[in-house]
């Protein structure tokens, strides 16, 4: 009877500790998603500065990798890409007789986007984009050349 007794409480004690192991891994999910949620990327604004130095605006949304700018009331938007590459290499050693091959994904900050605006007019822009700071150019198939900069602000 005692024995059972005693096992009776363990088995409580078990129960209980487990419940509150359920709560803690419970909160601690919550804690994760929320902060996931706010390391979302913020968007970047940049400038898009002509011949004549007159200063458009324009905002790159690093979470969806999309870009918009207005030029002279014209809305232009799009989408950009991150150059990437992959590289293969092989080494020999260890106790495996075969090759080991090791894919590396590499990504660089190099960009190039492209812009529609409305009325069907494009715009392409190459730049170089780390954080919230980017330089380089855009250009309109007229030849017109925007210097385009985010100073991370």
């Amino acid at each position: 009877m005692i024995l059972q007794q005693k096992y009776s409480s363990h088995r409580i004690y078990q129960g209980t500790e487990m419940k509150k192991s359920l709560k803690n891994s419970f909160a601690f999910f919550i804690v994760l998603f929320v902060a996931a949620g706010c390391a979302t990327p913020q968007p970047v604004p940049f400038q898009l500065i002509d011949s004549e130095s007159r200063a458009q605006k324009g905002t790159i949304f690093p979470d969806t990798q999309r870009i918009e700018a207005t030029i002279e009331g014209q809305s232009y938007k799009g989408f950009y890409l991150i150059a990437t590459g992959m590289a293969h290499s092989e080494s020999f050693g260890g106790w495996r007789a075969s090759p080991r091959e090791t894919v590396t994904t590499y990504s660089s900050n190099s960009v190039r986007a492209q812009l529609t605006s409305d009325k069907g007019q494009r715009l392409k822009c190459d730049f170089l984009f780390e954080g919230r700071k980017a330089i380089g150019e855009c250009r309109t198939p007229a030849g017109t050349i925007f210097q385009l900069t985010a100073d991370g602000n």
